[in-house]
Parts: structure tokens; C-alpha cells; sequence
């Protein structure tokens, strides 16, 4: 790998989840526009999902392992100016979010990186800022679990599900899994009704004999992956024309629009975007998805995802390397280092209409919102 110019920094971002991690190493040129990279210059790295147990999310763990690797693996990544992290469940789970950031000061080196400033974000909001490109909107986003969060990226956030497998993630990965199983126990037990003999094979095939399947998934800490897992065989069930299988993924289209349709509360400008690897179930998920928006919020213009949440981390972290002015917003967003404090505010709660505070580094409107 080339090494870089004397004057080249570097923006590190990461994509922390439940079906994944993943890093992004990318270096910039300190003098030019924040959206100005080398592209070729990158370094990515994969890593394990994030894990809940009784002490919450490890995902500060996860950040860890990552930082060590990227400085085994690529040594010359130095003069990082900027780190941002969106991390699932860290409105929720992850207890002490300066966890994170000691976790990326230390990770990154202060010697190595004396200018450093951090951002921990909910995944959430990295998703958002992925999928719509730093505009305002209401952005769903969909794997092992499901959140949306609409905002206008200024006075007005408001966040939608996300609560977890067992409370919600209504559409998820987790959730159609869970459906899909519970067709499967349906037909193991011979009722009339919400039964698929199909997805009970595909189910044993994956998992055993029915009886072992509760000793497998409730004594896991990663049990909504495990639920998640089952997934491509409800789509695969659903491809080959099982009906139940196919009413799973109807609804899961279904509770995502619905979803979205929550998030886009007064003050949203109204356009929306999906993001996540469920929605490669196609159509017979996307198809009952937009549909259902139509016909709750018919005003809103709905786009494709423009970019993943590590590319919305990406936007923070160089957003946060070349602006001072980048502040936190809690629960969403902490910011650490050089620059200005981030102002506390009561969660589920926005800024006062006559006191503002403005995110010009996050957003990239026009006037209209769009």
C-alpha cells in the first residue's frame, strides 16, 4: 500500500451493528473540501457483530478490537484527524457513551493523533445521513433490527421503534425470522392455521430437531441474530410461493412503512429513504412497503438510499475533521476533542424553537429540504 504525502491526514469512520462491523480508513487531503478523499487510499476491515449481555452493549469492545487491527494491519494510518462511530443501541444500550470515545482516543493515539476529534453516533443517525446524503428526512433502517429517525438535522429528531426484538424491531431481520420460526412450531404442532410445513424443513435443516430450538435461541446473548439468521429461508420459502412465507414478508413491508411514515413528525421535510440488507428480500417485501407509504404519507417523495451508514460515518467524521462547529445532540450524537462542547439535552426531547441549534456541518440542504 502506498504511503501517504507529509500533508495528508486521514478521517476514520466505523459501522458498528448486529449483524456486523465494519471500518473505513480514508485519507484526506487537509487543505481541500471535506468531501474531496483519495479514494484508493482507503483501508477497510470486517469485524464481529456487536453482542448484548447483562452489562448492555460490548460494543466499545468491538470498536477495540477494530482500532487494533487497523494499527497492526495498517501502520502508516497516522495524522487521523477525525473518528466518528454509529453504534446500534447507544440510545438504549450502550450505558456510558464516553466509553466509545476513550475507546477511539486511545485506539487512534494521541501521539500519533494529537488533533483528534471523535463522534459517537447512533446507528440511526449514521444511516440517515448515509441514505439521504446529509439532507433532512426520515430515513428506516433495516437489518437485525429496525429504527427510523426523522429529523430536519437541526431543532427537530424523532425516533421511531428500534426498541429491540423482544419490544419491536417491527420488519427486521429479527422479526421476520421470528415469524418464520413460529410457522415453522406451527406446522411441528398441527394447527389449522399459520402454518408452513416448507419453513419448518428449511428450519430443522438449519437448526435441529424442534425441541432443541428454545435451548438455542433463549440462552443466547445474540439471539436476535440468531432469529435474523432464519431469514434468507423465509425469503427463500417465500421466492418458491409459500403463502405463509410470503404473508411474512407482506407485513414486514407493511411495519416498516408504518414505521417510516411515524418518524416524518412536523418540522421533517418530507422525503424518505430505506436502507439495510432486509430490503434484498425484493418486491415481495418492498412492494407492500411502498405501497403502505403511498397511502399513509402521499406527499412524501421517497428515494433510494444513496449511500450505507459507514458511508454516513464517513459524512460525520469528515464533517468533523474540517468543522469546529460540529456539536452533539444527545442522545443521538457526542462529539469529544478539539472544538466546541456538545450541550446536553433530555432524551426524546428538541432544541426550542427560538434557540436553535444548528448542524450546518450534517446537513446539505436546500432550502426547500430536499
Amino acid at each position: 500500500m502506498p504511503t501517504p504525502a507529509h500533508d495528508a491526514a486521514w478521517v476514520v469512520a466505523l459501522d458498528v451493528g448486529g449483524s456486523g462491523s465494519r471500518l473505513v480508513a480514508r485519507r484526506t487531503d487537509r487543505a481541500s473540501a471535506p468531501t474531496e478523499t483519495r479514494p484508493d487510499a482507503d483501508v477497510a476491515l470486517v469485524g464481529p457483530p456487536v453482542a448484548i449481555g447483562p452489562g448492555g452493549s460490548d460494543a466499545a469492545d468491538v470498536v477495540a478490537g477494530l482500532l487494533r487491527r487497523l494499527t497492526a494491519e495498517a501502520p502508516h494510518v497516522t495524522d487521523v484527524r477525525a473518528a466518528a462511530v454509529g453504534a446500534t443501541g447507544l440510545a438504549s444500550l450502550v450505558r456510558d457513551p464516553s466509553a466509545l470515545h476513550a475507546v477511539l482516543s486511545t485506539g487512534l493515539g494521541s501521539a500519533r493523533s494529537p488533533d483528534l476529534r471523535t463522534a459517537v453516533a447512533a446507528d440511526a443517525l449514521t444511516a440517515h445521513l448515509g441514505a439521504l446524503g446529509g439532507r433532512g428526512g426520515a430515513v428506516a433502517a433495516v437489518g437485525t433490527g429496525a429504527v427510523a429517525l426523522g429529523t430536519d438535522l437541526r431543532t427537530t429528531w424523532h425516533r421511531v421503534d428500534g426498541w429491540g426484538h423482544l419490544l419491536g424491531d417491527l420488519g427486521s431481520g429479527s422479526w421476520i425470522g421470528a415469524q418464520g420460526l413460529r410457522a415453522a412450531v406451527a406446522a411441528h404442532d398441527g394447527r389449522a392455521s399459520g402454518a408452513s410445513h416448507a419453513l419448518l424443513a428449511a428450519a430443522v435443516r438449519r437448526f435441529g430437531p424442534v425441541p432443541t430450538w428454545p435451548g438455542q435461541v433463549y440462552t443466547r446473548p445474540d439471539r436476535a441474530q440468531v432469529l435474523a439468521s432464519f431469514t434468507p429461508d423465509v425469503v427463500a420459502a417465500a421466492r418458491a410461493d409459500d403463502p405463509v412465507a410470503r404473508q411474512v414478508l407482506a407485513g414486514a413491508g407493511t411495519h416498516l412503512a408504518t414505521t417510516l411514515a411515524a418518524a416524518l413528525v412536523d418540522g421533517v421535510p418530507p422525503l424518505a429513504a430505506a436502507t439495510g440488507g432486509v430490503l434484498g428480500a425484493g418486491p415481495l417485501l418492498t412492494g407492500p412497503f411502498r405501497a403502505r407509504l403511498a397511502v399513509l404519507r402521499p406527499d412524501v417523495e421517497l428515494v433510494d438510499a444513496a449511500g450505507s451508514p459507514l458511508d454516513g460515518a464517513l459524512h460525520l467524521a469528515r464533517r468533523l475533521a474540517h468543522d469546529p462547529s460540529v456539536v452533539g445532540h444527545d442522545p443521538w450524537l457526542t462529539v469529544a476533542g478539539p472544538g466546541p462542547g456538545a450541550p446536553a439535552r433530555p432524551r426524546g426531547t428538541s432544541a426550542p424553537a427560538d434557540h436553535p441549534t444548528p448542524h450546518p456541518a450534517l446537513t446539505e440542504e436546500t432550502p426547500d429540504g430536499r
